[in-house]
């Protein structure tokens, strides 16, 4: 089974491939979380992977969230790995996922990293123009089918491509930003809003409502995964005042998304 959390698709593109390639069931995270299922049962030649973004150097919080409410019955040293999206390095995440992991008393093997656009567009503007997100996108196909192969044969260890430098360092640096931030109260509506309610459908904290046919954030903090922001059909959803002028991005290879 593949457990996986994509906002704009990134991480569903890298799912989807994996858990095609190793005929595993795809299950989403934010799903697990409104309908409350955290147990699962295990095959004895099971592979259970984790697909998610990097946020600041570190883990999304419903990824940390979901590992401590996990239970897998029948485990005995199933194969474990996990594959994680950023748009340049990712600094110390995977290792902290494998802590995560260890303190469920399970076994990590193997973890990796793909490169696609990097999609954060609040504080600053990461999002790189269409040229270079074509040459991602490419580059990514190799990527996911090494990744494949080395999952198949079942390598062991965490790849250091695209880590970066002082990766340490980094997510100790920048990762307090996200894990003490994340606040919502920037978040709101612009007239062009139609009330279609699709932000709080696709919310994963939940954190969005509709009120008389208008979005409002009813929760302090959130994932901050952009989603809202990203996918709003008619780009009514801002932060503050420093996305309206920045480009909305949804990976163009998971149609389901756009």
């Amino acid at each position: 089974m593949i457990f996986y959390f994509s906002a704009t698709g990134n991480s569903l593109q890298v799912a989807t491939a994996i858990a095609q390639g190793q005929q595993e069931e795809l299950i989403s995270v934010p799903e697990c979380f409104k309908k409350g299922t955290f147990e699962f049962t295990l095959r004895e030649d099971e592979k259970i992977g984790f697909v998610f973004p990097v946020y600041f150097y570190g883990l999304p919080t419903i990824i940390t969230q979901f590992i401590g409410r996990l239970k897998l019955n029948n485990y005995y040293l199933q194969y474990i790995f996990a594959v994680c999206t950023c748009g340049g390095s990712s600094g110390y995440v995977l290792y902290r996922l494998r802590t995560e992991i260890a303190r469920k008393h399970l076994w990590f093997n193997y973890g990796n990293t793909i490169l696609l656009p990097d999609n954060y567009i609040l504080l600053f503007n990461l999002l790189p123009p269409p040229e270079k997100r074509k040459k991602m996108f490419a580059a990514a196909i190799p990527q996911i089918n090494k990744v494949n192969e080395e999952i198949t044969s079942r390598r062991q260890g965490i790849s250091k491509e695209n880590q970066g430098a002082l990766l340490g360092i980094m997510t100790s640096l920048f990762y307090p930003m996200y894990s003490r931030g994340r606040k919502t109260a920037p978040f709101h509506a612009t007239k062009a809003c139609t009330g279609c309610g699709l932000c709080g459908r696709i919310c994963p904290s939940e954190a969005i409502r509709l009120e008389k046919e208008r979005p409002i954030w009813v929760k302090d903090k959130c994932v901050q995964c952009l989603g809202c922001i990203h996918r709003c059909p008619v780009r009514a959803i801002e932060y503050g005042t420093k996305t309206r002028k920045r480009e909305r991005y949804v990976n163009p290879n998971c149609k389901s998304l756009q």
